[in-house]
Formats: C-alpha cells, structure tokens, sequence
C-alpha cells in the first residue's frame, strides 16, 4: 500500500478513523519499546592529583541541572494539557462539524490497543465497528481475537510496511511539535516502529496528525524532550500542512 496523493488520502483516512470512532487512529501499525533512561556516567582518569570530591560534585550538579530542565518541561506540558483540553471542552459544535470531514475511504487499517500502564500499546488489524471493544476508559479498542477465536494480527508482526501514522494529540505546530496526553504510548510505539522499519530496510512511514484549528499553537509554544517524536504534516480544516521533507515531496 503506498500513499501518491498526501491531501486528499489523508483527508480520506481521517474520516476513517471518525467514521470507527477511533479517537487514537493509525494505519498499518507498530509497538514500541520504552523511552530510554537517561543516564550519567562518572569517569575518573587515573591521576593522583584528581580531587574526586570536587569531580563528584560537579557530575551531580550536572544531573539535577538535567533533571529540573525535564522537571521544567513535563510542568510546561502539564499546563498546555490543561488549556487545550478547556478549549475542546467549549468547542462550537457548529465549528466542529465545520472541520470534520464525511468521506470514506478503503483501507488497511491497525488501531492501538493499551496493554498496561507502562506505555506498553499493539496495533491490531481490524476491519469493522464490530471489531471495537470499549476498555475501563470508554475508548473503543480492537478486542484481542476477532470473532472466530483467532488473535488480531500486529503491526509489528506484518509482513508490509506501514505508509501513514494518523496520531492523535491535544495540540501541535507548524514545525512538528506534537503534545500528546502525557502517557507517553505513542513516543515510545513510534520510536519502536522506526527500528524496525531500518532493521527491515523499509521506508520510513510518514507520522500525520490531525488537527482542530484550535489546537494548532505557535511555533515552539509546545515544550519538548529528546524522546518526543516529531509529525511530519498536519490535517486542519484548511488543508494539509507539510512539514517535513518527504511531506513536501508528496504534496507536491
């Protein structure tokens, strides 16, 4: 399956997810392996005039510097979360239908399923309403087997690619930025689904979000961290805006 026309197949795949009622939608899936720890590593050359208590104290200096940055961070995206989720919450619901779309199209489709509480998340095939469960939140997800008892097949385990990512989130800009809700699943499934895309010497799938013009901010507003993956195009109501290389290839 390969994407020719960026604007007018990603509309049609964000009215596929609406139509299912997918909140967190994706095509052609992934899973992902946890964000890596960040560590600090101490080297002591082997010098008799080194003052360890001094070299010490500068490695843990340089640890809390690091950690209140991220501290700083994860508050700033705390605070964003806070604002966008009002802003949705009194959303027009004229306006909302104004920007969502009614096509339909026929796809491939992988929708995320949450394993546990560790960002742990499968993209499983589905091909109907039907397919969907409610989980102890409401969304609706793939059950684990499909009606006839057998086990949903996961992205990870295709034997194709994957060319597009529809990815949810509370906000985004024009250069990338995406804030999610602050669980981490999509990060750490995206990053995971990269690695095998190299191992496998695929193309890289293309990671599109959709947008409400509300929740489109001003560039940079939206703080960010090493493990934070980056859209490569937006869908508003306005159209698609192509923000990465190969976007701008294919919506040309």
């Amino acid at each position: 399956m390969t994407i020719t026309g960026l604007t007018n197949r990603t509309r049609k795949l964000v009215v596929a997810a609406e139509r299912l009622m997918i909140h967190p939608c994706t095509l052609a899936t992934t899973t992902a392996s946890p964000p890596p720890v960040l560590t600090t590593r101490v080297l002591f050359p082997r010098s008799p005039s080194l003052n360890l208590r001094h070299s010490t104290t500068l490695n843990f200096t340089t640890m809390n510097t690091a950690a209140t940055h991220l501290d700083t961070i994860f508050n700033q995206k705390k605070i964003l979360r806070s604002k966008v989720r009002k802003d949705l919450k009194s959303m027009d619901p004229s306006l909302r239908s104004q920007e969502d779309d009614h096509s339909q199209v026929s796809k491939k489709l992988y929708v995320p399923r949450v394993e546990d509480k560790n960002s742990h998340m499968r993209m499983l095939n589905i091909s109907r309403m039907n397919d969907l469960i409610a989980n102890s939140m409401d969304i609706l997800e793939p059950a684990p087997v499909d009606a006839e008892g057998n086990e949903r097949k996961d992205v990870m385990f295709a034997d194709e690619p994957v060319d597009l990512f529809l990815l949810p989130g509370l906000a985004f800009d024009k250069t990338g930025r995406r804030l999610g809700r602050g669980g981490g699943y999509y990060d750490t499934f995206l990053t995971k689904y990269q690695e095998l895309a190299k191992d496998r010497n695929w193309k890289r799938p293309l990671f599109v979000a959709l947008s409400y013009s509300l929740q489109l901010l001003d560039d940079n507003v939206i703080p960010v961290t090493p493990n934070d993956v980056l859209v490569d195009a937006l869908v508003t109501s306005s159209g698609v805006i192509p923000i990465s290389s190969a976007a701008r290839e294919m919506d040309s």
